[in-house]
């Protein structure tokens, strides 16, 4: 299966404090990959390193085996909605989209792409008057328009009701079976658990542990949100014992 991403021992610092230490991970054409960890544990510059907006202080990240660079040809094969999305909020949903193509220099059918996230009668609504749940539909759309095999969000589950929520993942679960894969992450298992394919855990600034949803949730029952906190929380050993729910 085609490597879409590979993080090869990668390390990041901000002054003294090291966020990624030796990471690394890959992610195969077609997955929904998971990141998951407590806030602060990286995942966002990991992200931004992925995309080409930050520098590594080691290692190397190679997308669709070009090595990173934020550079336009780049960053066309790749979608993104870093953080919350944030929009000339006067404009619609078309105009911004259309902005967004030229800048990429691709064309599109605008209304095809907003019917697709659920925004199909929504796109000469003025920003300004979108819910949280539109306004993260909308960034999807943004990063999508432009037709990526890769597409990279950060928390977008973040703040959304238990509708948005579900409509959000059956939107993903679309795009992957379309061909993109997707680089998600999150800090609550339940959200990452019902969407990811594999999950990787960041942890102390590596993946401490990876693994295919299906299979590890089979094998921990419902010990398995247990497990993958304890991960989380750096204590392996104790996540280990809590096979099937027992100690």
């Amino acid at each position: 299966m085609e490597k879409v991403v590979e993080v090869r021992s990668v390390c990041k610092s901000y002054g003294s404090s090291q966020v990624i230490n030796n990471c690394s991970f890959e992610i195969r054409s077609g997955e929904i990959y998971g990141l998951l960890g407590v806030n602060g544990a990286g995942k966002t510059t990991l992200m931004k390193m992925i995309l080409g907006l930050q520098r590594l202080d080691g290692g190397s990240i190679y997308v669709l085996g070009k090595e990173a660079d934020g550079g336009r040809k780049y960053l066309s094969d790749i979608g993104s909605m870093i953080e919350m999305p944030v929009f000339y909020e006067h404009l619609n949903a078309e105009e911004l989209l259309s902005m967004h193509l030229a800048l990429m220099e691709k064309k599109a059918d605008i209304p095809e792409v907003l019917a697709l996230v659920g925004l199909g009668g929504a796109g000469k609504k003025p920003v300004s008057q979108y819910s949280l749940g539109m306004k993260q539909r909308l960034g999807i759309a943004r990063a999508i328009i432009h037709r990526p095999r890769l597409l990279i969000l950060d928390e977008p589950l973040n703040g959304l009701d238990p509708i948005a929520i579900t409509e959000m993942r059956e939107l993903m679960r679309k795009l992957s079976a379309a061909g993109i894969s997707i680089l998600l992450s999150s800090h609550i298992v339940g959200e990452i658990r019902h969407t990811a394919d594999r999950i990787g855990i960041l942890s102390g600034g590596y993946i401490r542990q990876e693994f295919a949803v299906e299979e590890t949730a089979a094998q921990y029952g419902e010990g398995f949100e247990d497990y993958v906190v304890c991960v989380m929380a750096g204590n392996d050993s104790e996540g280990a014992a809590l096979k099937r729910g027992g100690m």
